[in-house]
């Protein structure tokens, strides 16, 4: 089975400034919780593994809510983000807070901090966890108050803003760690809650961000649709994905890059002996023209290096094992690219 890009795909909230693709429940009742959001002014914490989404999450709760949030205005509701994983934890007060002139080691000028600067519209504060328990009783002091004050100033000034905020555990899990100060957990348990599931909890979405991406890129490059081969689907759906949604990404970029012929091609060290066998197969049951000796390099190589694996890396025993001389091993090992135990250690 082949499919086209672009072709059947299904988009979940496709009206979305940032598309939400899949088709498992836990994606429908992502988006209709996420249009749920957009509607009434409350914070938000958004919980999920690293590389899921959860800034576009939080993106699409802002843009949906804009229309409702002008009231009559011509300008945009502001949007200020930072993200805790990226910033030096020593100027991030600095940095939400702002501050004032003639402050000991800082610039002899004002600043207005995001949280000042977002006054009306929405702040969005990634990876929480990251600040230090200093800086996260600040943040809390300001969910409380909803004043903010510049440092070196004694002057608060009340703002109105929607917080949203990203971890990437259960805050629960992050207070036994030590990584989330416990009263800004009790705090955080008052706002609405979206859980995004990883990628492996939801296998079934992976086909459709295969084609959703593939289009993207394919759109970017000026390139043509591209073939893919359901084999290939099929290897993207068994990998773990530990970085989720942004390491599928990559890896289709690269794909689209080694694609040949108007056909998606997995990168090399996504192809191993299993798959290459059950393409030939598939192909050979589809009447669909491959490349025999093509296909028997992979497999082969895959063979002897597992067999390099069970012994150690020694040649001379995995070469006996596959009934080979070791001048024919050591042939295969060059032409095959495959590195010896040496170069590996």
């Amino acid at each position: 089975m082949e499919t086209k890009t672009g072709q059947g795909e299904k988009k979940t909230g496709g009206t979305f400034e940032y598309p939400i693709v899949g088709k498992s429940k836990a994606i429908e009742q992502l988006t209709r919780l996420i249009q749920k959001l957009a509607k009434v002014r409350r914070d938000v914490v958004i919980v999920g593994e690293a590389g899921i989404g959860k800034g576009a999450v939080a993106k699409n709760i802002y843009h949906l809510s804009k229309a409702e949030a002008k009231n009559g205005s011509q300008t945009d509701p502001p949007f200020m983000s930072v993200n805790l994983s990226v910033v030096d934890d020593r100027e991030l007060e600095a940095m939400l807070f702002g501050f004032d002139r003639g402050v000991e080691g800082l610039p002899y000028t004002s600043k207005r901090g995001l949280f000042e600067q977002a006054n009306g519209g929405t702040v969005l504060i990634e990876e929480i966890e990251e600040a230090s328990f200093r800086n996260q009783m600040k943040i809390l002091n300001f969910i409380n108050e909803r004043k903010t004050r510049r440092i070196g100033s004694e002057a608060k000034e009340a703002v109105d803003i929607r917080l949203i905020i990203t971890m990437k555990e259960d805050p629960s899990h992050l207070v036994e760690k030590r990584k989330l100060l416990e009263d800004l957990y009790a705090r955080i348990l008052e706002f609405e809650k979206i859980e995004i599931p990883s990628l492996r909890q939801r296998p079934e979405d992976i086909p459709l961000l295969v084609k959703h991406f593939t289009s993207e890129i394919c759109r970017e490059l000026g390139l043509g649709e591209l073939v893919i081969d359901i084999n290939a689907i099929d290897v993207l759906v068994r990998q773990p994905w530990k970085e989720n949604i942004r390491e599928l990404k990559a890896v289709v970029d690269k794909s689209v890059l080694f694609s040949n012929e108007g056909r998606f091609s997995l990168p090399p060290e996504l192809v191993d002996e299993k798959t290459e066998v059950v393409k030939m197969i598939n192909n050979i049951m589809a009447g669909q023209e491959f490349v025999l000796d093509k296909s028997l390099d992979v497999i082969e190589k895959g063979i002897i290096e597992r067999s390099l694996d069970r012994f150690g890396f020694n040649q001379s025993k995995a070469a006996q094992f596959l009934g080979m001389t070791e001048q024919t091993f050591r042939y295969k090992l060059k032409r095959l690219g495959i590195a010896s135990a040496r170069s590996r250690g």
